[in-house]
């Protein structure tokens, strides 16, 4: 659990977010405005947790009838990494567990063509150029995958429907966010609910697979020591790619934690 703590999103791992292993739930607060899954954070204020030593925020909120998960990251490998090999969100219900389900969004993606990486330019990770993957990428995210316990895909859905399922990822201010809004069991009209109910626990994990090409790089890395080799002409990337914090960047992500459902108050 270590190894993948300082994976692709470091996630939750600190005091507040503890609970990995057999550990009581961790309370959280009943929604007390309204949230509009825009890809914003604004409006999750105090709710947002930081995690130690790493550029990460989490939140987490429900009301009767959904739950509220926003992420944010400033750490712009590991973001670039949840775009390109895609993350699955799982909810697992701690007294049902066979009805758990994951969201894929995003889902994976590939790389923009050689042309477009060499008019971003070298530097990929400057502010700027990484808007500009971004925006390449989420052209791309128009739906989202839901899997069933064994990674079957039970369904592929538009971001907009009509399951009550909310996503939607945004980068501003440097921020990558993931915002998305989830159906508790209480609804009767929607295909995908998460079966728990206010004041049950709640098993959230996040999960990022490592493609096939990134590992031979990583590969190329280790055996190059630590500099991304490979390139035309012979040159290496370095700078902005020392060996040790990439390869530990990529690395996949396998963290889950779980949380208490709020009741009214």
């Amino acid at each position: 659990m270590k190894k993948y703590f300082h994976a692709f999103l470091g996630l939750i791992s600190l005091v507040i977010f503890s609970s990995c292993g057999g550990g009581s739930a961790i309370p959280i607060n009943y929604r007390s405005k309204e949230i509009v899954i825009d890809g914003k954070s604004d409006e999750w204020g105090t709710e947002l947790k930081q995690i130690p030593e790493q550029k990460i925020w989490l939140g987490t909120t429900n009301d009767d009838k959904f739950f509220y998960l926003c992420l944010v990251t400033e750490d712009r490998i590991k973001a670039m990494q949840m775009m390109r090999n895609g993350l699955i969100t799982w909810f697992i219900a701690t007294n049902n567990s066979d009805a758990a389900f994951g969201i894929k969004y995003p889902r994976p993606n590939k790389m923009p063509k050689r042309e477009e990486m060499q008019n971003i330019g070298r530097e990929m990770f400057q502010p700027e150029n990484l808007m500009k993957l971004v925006d390449m990428f989420l052209e791309k995210q128009n739906e989202f995958q839901v899997l069933n316990k064994d990674k079957f895909s039970l369904s592929l859905l538009p971001l907009q429907n009509k399951d009550g399922i909310e996503l939607k990822l945004g980068y501003t201010e440097n921020k990558f966010v993931y915002e998305m809004k989830i159906p508790l069991a209480v609804h009767e009209d929607y295909s995908f609910q998460i079966a728990a109910l206010p004041g049950e626990d709640l098993k959230i994990k996040f999960e990022t697979e490592q493609n096939e090409a990134m590992g031979q790089r990583i590969g190329m890395m280790r055996q190059g020591g630590g500099q991304m080799s490979g390139n035309r002409g012979g040159g290496q990337m370095q700078g902005n790619f020392p060996g040790a914090g990439i390869m530990q960047s990529f690395e996949p992500l396998n963290y889950s934690t779980t949380f208490k459902l709020a009741l009214p108050k």
